[in-house]
């Protein structure tokens, strides 16, 4: 019956240990989400040391901005592949444009309900900006206009495109209506930025 018993265990923890072996080899998974929080094996496009930004592009060539803390953005370096960890960003406000406006009144009209300062760049582009009347709040927001690519209603994503291919996908909050837009329609959006939970070189 020991015998048996021995046999056995040891049949057991070699299952175990075959197991681990094999998730060894496979490697992280490329992306990953859990309560909101992304983990990815990304490449680093651009790294803005002065505002601590990271552009990251993943393995769909979804690219993000995140905000990484000064203990982590010194270990990442340009072109280089990482392992991050990031709160998602998410959009907490949406005004919908009239198609052909443009110029500095398409950027004033859409920043004025969001309480936000008018861009001082071109449209079409992510521009960071501070909240007006934050009550000295460190939350950053980004605001952007551009035109709609995709959505996904079931999981309440919006995707604009970029240039050489990437896109940019960002999760509606709920005060977002999305049954109000339409992929080809013009926005302007609210976004606060994604957060770096943790960074590792690869």
């Amino acid at each position: 019956m020991r015998v048996l018993v021995a046999a056995v265990r040891g049949a057991l923890a070699l299952a175990v240990s075959l197991l681990f072996i094999q998730d060894l080899k496979a490697g992280p998974v490329e992306v990953e989400a859990d309560a909101g929080v992304i983990t990815m094996v990304a490449t680093v496009e651009a790294i803005d040391v002065t505002n601590q930004v990271v552009t990251v592009v993943g393995p769909n060539n979804n690219w993000v901005e995140v905000i990484v803390g000064p203990d982590k953005i010194k270990l990442v370096k340009v072109k280089e592949k990482i392992t991050i960890s990031y709160q998602d960003e998410v959009a907490v406000n949406l005004i919908k444009m009239n198609k052909g406006q443009q110029g500095d009144g398409f950027a004033a009209e859409a920043t004025e309900g969001m309480g936000l300062d008018a861009p001082t760049v071109a449209e079409q582009d992510w521009v960071t900006v501070s909240p007006s009347g934050s009550g000295g709040s460190e939350l950053t927001t980004i605001e952007i206009t551009d035109t709609i690519t995709a959505i996904n209603r079931n999981k309440r994503t919006i995707t604009f495109a970029g240039t050489g291919g990437k896109t940019r996908t960002i999760v509606a909050g709920p005060n977002i209506n999305l049954d109000q837009i339409d992929v080809g329609d013009d926005v302007a959006l609210e976004v606060t930025r994604a957060v770096a939970v943790d960074v590792k070189p690869i």
